[in-house]
């Protein structure tokens, strides 16, 4: 159950998932974003989505200052990243993510 796996405790086997699932979201934007910005509007664009990353900068430096006693402050954190208002610019998928959070974390759906 999702809320199960939500409530524990942050330890290294959960933290570990918690970076794997940061880590697709990084490349998400570095191989998907960066490279598909046009040559003539590239600084203008590419400084936007570098905020996008300095965003998900400081929830790295939380994470491994386990600044995270639970798997759910993680999983807020990466909530409102993706509830910015400027986060459809990126093309970034918060459905996407919550899926891989859940096989990361072998949730079953129930019905």
């Amino acid at each position: 159950m999702e809320s199960e796996v939500l409530v524990k405790q942050m330890d290294p086997g959960r933290k570990l998932k918690c970076e794997f699932l940061l880590l697709k979201v990084y490349h998400h934007l570095e191989s998907n974003i960066f490279p598909n910005i046009p040559h003539g509007i590239y600084v203008t664009k590419a400084s936007q989505y570098l905020g996008k990353l300095r965003k998900l900068d400081i929830i790295k430096k939380k994470l491994i200052k386990d600044n995270y006693c639970k798997v759910q402050d993680f999983m807020e954190a990466m909530n409102k990243f993706f509830h910015d208002p400027r986060r459809e610019k990126l093309h970034l998928n918060q459905r996407e993510f919550m899926e891989n959070s859940k096989k990361v974390f072998a949730i079953q759906e129930t019905n």
